[in-house]
């Protein structure tokens, strides 16, 4: 009984660039809550298992502030 699939893909040079975005935006995201983690643990010193229960969550605008290819929608719809 086979249980999973393998499909080759073979994407466009536009689909390709649109992936590398993405793993690009992956990657970033991940080193900075990365980062924020190694931020909070310095400034704690506490076991990493023991969290707060009230967490500091920074607006997506300020996260990607810098990458052009992003369109963040307001509050009034524009």
């Amino acid at each position: 009984m086979q249980l999973t699939y393998k499909y080759r893909l073979k994407p466009t040079k536009a689909q390709l660039k649109t992936i590398a975005a993405h793993l690009e935006l992956c990657r970033r995201q991940y080193n900075y809550r990365l980062g924020e983690r190694f931020r909070w643990w310095e400034s704690t010193r506490t076991p990493v298992n023991a969290c707060p229960l009230i967490a500091s969550i920074v607006p997506v605008e300020e996260i990607y502030k810098n990458i052009p290819l992003t369109r963040i929608q307001t509050r009034d719809g524009r």
